[in-house]
């Protein structure tokens, strides 16, 4: 997982965006991505497992340490993330109950392509 989380920050644009509770920050994958690699052969997309991974990555920075994953809720993926797509990653957490729930957009030239709530628990990840 930590060769996966390289390679992923070395696909973003530019370093995040943070404010306060919120953060933004853009990734573009090339079809080498190791993350392509068997999903699909001849068609790659990324995978929702990895759109989950690139807003955890976001998450910790916001917070500024590892975060554990604890669910996923009301997950959409209405649009296909191929390689060389601009993703924008948005999200913003606010802590309950010692709990920290992630609202989070992935989109692609302004459109939407994946929502998802991710809920969290400081410590190891």
């Amino acid at each position: 997982m930590n060769r996966m989380r390289e390679e992923i920050l070395q696909a973003a644009l530019a370093p995040a965006q943070l404010t306060g509770e919120s953060g933004e920050q853009s990734f573009c994958f090339t079809d080498a991505f190791l993350g392509f690699q068997g999903h699909f052969p001849g068609y790659p997309i990324l995978p929702a497992i990895l759109q989950i991974l690139l807003a955890q990555l976001l998450a910790e920075q916001v917070v500024g340490s590892p975060l554990q994953f604890v669910s996923l809720q009301r997950a959409k993926f209405t649009r296909q993330l191929l390689p060389g797509d601009r993703i924008v990653v948005s999200l913003s957490c606010l802590e309950k109950t010692g709990q920290l729930n992630c609202v989070t957009q992935l989109s692609v030239a302004d459109e939407p392509a994946s929502s998802f709530t991710l809920v969290f628990v400081k410590g190891d990840s």
